[in-house]
């Protein structure tokens, strides 16, 4: 029969979905902002990036053994190449942390650059590690 731990397995993932669409919200309302279309919401940029460098910094936990079955759209690769997952999360870490800084200081050329940089590493762990849209 199904073990225990399935329930706590179950809410994990859906916990994990939750926080990676709160993330890619937060890149939507970004590059909406870098690339002026909204002008009106530029002053909120510094709160999107340093949620997202928040929530980077946690995405290394959201996949944990035994949530790799149900409703996730995570490749087996994230468990098996653990080693190469960890290096993409690392790397969407610092891209984040640019990002972030970027945002702070308000030089709009620096804020292109890591934003786009940040969006490279998102494309590049989804393309490894992530199955796509049906």
């Amino acid at each position: 029969g199904p073990s225990s731990a399935q329930p706590e397995a179950e809410d994990i993932i859906k916990y994990r979905n939750a926080v990676m669409k709160a993330y890619a919200g937060h890149m939507g309302a970004s590059a909406r902002i870098v690339r002026g279309k909204v002008d009106i919401y530029k002053n909120q940029l510094g709160m999107h990036a340093s949620s997202m460098d928040a929530i980077a910094k946690t995405i290394g936990d959201l996949f944990p053994p035994d949530s790799d079955f149900g409703e996730t759209r995570a490749k087996p690769e994230v468990w098996e190449n653990a080693d190469e997952y960890a290096k993409a999360v690392k790397s969407n870490q610092d891209a984040a942390a640019n990002f972030s800084k970027a945002a702070a200081g308000g030089d709009m050329a620096a804020i292109g650059e890591s934003f786009k940089a940040l969006s490279d590493t998102c494309k590049s762990c989804h393309e490894k590690f992530r199955t796509e849209d049906e």
